[in-house]
């Protein structure tokens, strides 16, 4: 497998963001591109090992660190408006084709990435070839207390700026120690959300569960059975709304991070025949 890194500029406020580029070996061919966009306070070198496999299958993995995440600027798990996260995800697409060329470019978004992906999907339908859901946040495995959804909308609207930890409890993350523990100590790894932040993405898992009909784009959506951090029904809800486009895939008994969990060659190989049927379309 080749690695190497990239960045670039954001357009809106001149933050530098750090990219990284996994694929095939020169000589192997490329039969795709995967652009990954990576879940709520984590980053892309979480997934090297994720890349190592798809590498092995020809298909290459671009994927970046967002704003306020990993090695990019920003302030940690804020944002202002929710078109910044969107607009990551149009210069990660720019650079997998300027990388490319004609090789077909397939969305893979995880727990807060797959909200954005399936976001990306209803509202520019026309830019990748398929789009990849891994426990999508479109809603959380727990109703938030209606004072804490208010507290966080006064405070978007008071100080946007205002962050909290995420109360993320790590071990439901996968059922794989070794996993849970290299998150605990890496240190790009932060659990800060803003309550801009935050309010940006509930209401986008919303309006994402309220459009699902109208997705155009085919579509592979992935849940554990057992996530007790975003909400598998939903999910599954998000697949049934948006019909023939939309594959809905159960792991059963898999916690949060189903490419973490020690069956991850099995999600992983199922990924890898889907992305080649839709090659073959």
């Amino acid at each position: 497998m080749q690695h190497t890194n990239f960045s670039w500029r954001t357009g809106s406020d001149q933050l530098k963001i750090h990219g990284q580029v996994w694929q095939p070996l020169p000589g192997t061919e490329t039969n795709a591109v995967i652009a990954l966009v990576h879940g709520m306070g984590e980053h892309s070198g979480r997934y090297r090992r994720f890349a190592e496999f798809f590498a092995t299958h020809g298909i290459a993995i671009i994927a970046f660190d967002q704003r306020g995440h990993g090695k990019s600027e920003g302030k940690k798990g804020h944002i202002m408006h929710y078109n910044q996260l969107l607009d990551g995800i149009d210069e990660l697409l720019e650079r997998a084709r300027l990388q490319f060329k004609d090789k077909p470019v397939f969305l893979y978004g995880h727990s807060m990435g797959g909200n954005l992906v399936l976001n990306y999907a209803l509202k520019k339908p026309n830019t990748v070839k398929g789009v990849i859901a891994s426990a999508p946040w479109l809603k959380l495995a727990f109703d938030p207390p209606a004072f804490q959804l208010k507290l966080a909308h006064l405070m978007r609207n008071l100080y946007p700026g205002f962050t909290q930890g995420s109360k993320l409890k790590t071990a439901h993350l996968s059922h794989d120690p070794e996993i849970v523990r290299a998150y605990e100590r890496d240190r790009l790894v932060h659990d800060k959300i803003s309550a801009s932040f935050f309010m940006n993405l509930y209401q986008a898992g919303l309006y994402a569960m309220q459009h699902a009909n109208e997705l155009k784009v085919s579509s592979l959506i992935m849940h554990g059975g057992d996530d007790k951090i975003t909400s598998q029904p939903a999910s599954e809800e998000f697949a049934r709304k948006a019909n023939v486009v939309a594959e809905y895939k159960l792991w059963e008994g898999m916690y949060h991070e189903i490419h973490n969990e020690p069956e991850k060659e099995a999600v992983l190989q199922h990924v890898v025949d889907w992305v080649q049927r839709q090659i073959l379309r």
